[in-house]
């Protein structure tokens, strides 16, 4: 539905529900959806660890009340 209305971009959930961002869940979404549509993650990402799962299972962006903590552990990992 919310391709056929237009979308840019899609969203797992708001935060407040009782599960948040799935990878099993973006893995779907990126699947059934156009590449041209963007995926949000949002909900229960508070590691850097799960962000990246995220990112590789499809998500376009992360949407969390952790992202400093996140970008915090990616600056100290050996990433660069």
């Amino acid at each position: 539905m919310c391709q056929d209305a237009g979308a840019d971009f899609v969203k797992t959930s708001t935060g407040y529900a009782a599960s948040g961002a799935r990878v099993e869940d973006i893995r779907l979404m990126r699947e059934i959806l156009l590449s041209t549509i963007g995926i949000k993650a949002s909900g229960g990402i508070k590691s850097l660890d799960f962000a990246l799962e995220l990112i590789r299972a499809g998500a376009d962006r992360i949407g969390t009340s952790s992202a400093k903590a996140i970008m915090d552990a990616y600056r100290s990992a050996e990433r660069y």
